[in-house]
C-alpha cells in the first residue's frame, strides 16, 4: 500500500476512533466563524528565539525508532514542551517536534505560522516566565484499530504543567492524544503522521 493510500485508510480509521472516544469531540470539530471582507488579515506571529525550553527536550537521536510508543512519547513530549522566554506560540514547540514527524507532518509544520494571539492562558504563563512539564502516558481501550507492520494507532494522556520561573505553578492541563504512526516498511523508523485531540 501505497504512503497517500496509508494515510487516507489511516485517517479513516482515527476517525471511526475518535467517534467512539468516550472522552469527547476532538478540537476542532465545531465549524469556525465565517470570515467576512471587512475581517482584517492578520500577519503571522514571529518565530520564538532558538534555545531549548527550561523543562529541556527527549534526545530525539537516543529514541528507538523501531518503537512506535517510544517515537509517540518522544514527540508528544516536545509538541506539549514550550517556554514562554523563548516561544511566542505552540507553534514553536510543534516546530521543535519535527524530527519525530513524517516528511508530510514536518514539512506542515514547518511552513505554518501562526496568525493569532495564543491568548489568556499563554499570556497568564508568560506573565509568569513559565515553561512547561509534560508527562505522557499511553492509555490503552478496547475496540481500536489494529496495528500493521507500517500503521500503528495509538492513545495518550498527556498532563502539561506550568511552571513560573517566579515559583508560581499553574493549574496541570491534560489532554487526551489520538495518533497515527506511520512507516513505509519494518526496516524503517516509525514516526507520528497524525494527531487528533479527543
Amino acid at each position: 500500500m501505497t504512503t497517500p493510500l496509508k494515510r487516507a485508510a489511516a485517517a479513516v480509521l482515527l476517525a471511526a476512533l475518535v467517534s467512539s472516544c468516550s472522552l469527547g469531540h476532538p478540537l476542532g470539530s465545531k465549524p469556525a466563524p465565517p470570515i467576512t471582507t471587512t475581517d482584517p488579515v492578520a500577519l503571522p506571529l514571529p518565530p520564538g528565539r532558538t534555545g531549548t525550553p527550561a523543562a529541556g527536550l527527549p534526545d530525539f537521536g537516543k529514541v528507538d525508532g523501531s518503537d512506535p510508543a517510544a517515537v509517540a512519547r518522544a514527540a508528544l513530549t516536545a509538541m506539549w514542551t514550550v517556554d514562554t522566554d523563548i516561544d511566542t506560540s505552540w507553534m514553536d514547540a510543534e516546530k521543535r517536534a519535527t524530527p519525530m514527524f513524517t516528511a508530510q507532518r514536518a514539512s506542515g509544520a514547518a511552513s505554518m505560522a501562526p496568525r493569532a494571539q495564543p491568548g489568556n492562558v499563554w499570556n497568564t504563563w508568560a506573565s509568569h516566565h513559565a515553561f512547561t512539564t509534560v508527562q505522557a502516558q499511553q492509555s490503552y481501550e478496547d475496540g481500536g484499530p489494529t496495528d500493521s507492520p507500517t500503521t500503528a494507532y495509538q492513545r495518550w494522556m498527556i498532563t502539561v504543567t506550568p511552571k513560573g520561573r517566579d515559583e508560581w505553578t499553574g493549574q496541570p492541563e491534560l489532554h487526551v492524544a489520538l495518533v497515527v504512526l506511520l512507516r513505509d516498511d519494518a526496516t524503517q523508523p516509525w514516526r507520528l503522521d497524525i494527531l487528533t485531540l479527543g
